[in-house]
């Protein structure tokens, strides 16, 4: 944490760091159910994850995208489409929640977490399954309105 100079004390926030993939084909998006995991069980998501120490957004994305799916994607060819500030309501957690999407992939889109998730699908972005976790489903339409960021779920 960074230390303070002035002699004052304060309380700096501390947050959980999301990356989200939104990969596109055509006018679909890849998604899939999650199996029966502690937070969002039975739930509807896209590639996603928590970045990892020291280890910027971009190539966070990329690689939660080939864990989950077994496909790559460069972190250059990542477009930075969102950035929601929320309270989780599966968890409790303060998260920021960076969203990319991309067409580019290399490889075959497999499930190597059979675990975790159902398998992969292509969906049209007007006709998600549901459920999906409610700040996903935000996200998704400030994604589609244009709308670069966002705050979800914060107690008043």
């Amino acid at each position: 944490m960074p230390e303070s100079t002035t002699g004052v004390t304060r309380n700096h926030a501390s947050h959980y760091a999301d990356v989200h993939v939104l990969l596109r084909r055509g006018d679909e998006i890849l998604v899939s159910r999650r199996r029966q995991q502690q937070v969002f069980p039975g739930m509807w998501q896209i590639p996603a994850g928590l970045m990892e120490e020291r280890e910027p957004a971009r190539a966070a994305a990329a690689r939660e995208f080939t864990e989950e799916t077994s496909a790559t994607v460069d972190p250059e060819h990542l477009r930075f489409v969102h950035l929601m500030h929320h309270v989780s309501t599966g968890s409790g957690t303060r998260r920021i929640a960076f969203f990319f999407e991309t067409d580019r992939w290399t490889g075959s889109i497999r499930n190597p977490e059979p675990e975790k998730c159902e398998g992969w699908e292509w969906r049209k972005p007007t006709c998600l399954p549901h459920p999906l976790p409610p700040y996903l489903a935000v996200a998704i339409q400030h994604i589609a309105d244009g709308i670069p960021y966002s705050e979800y779920a914060w107690p008043e």
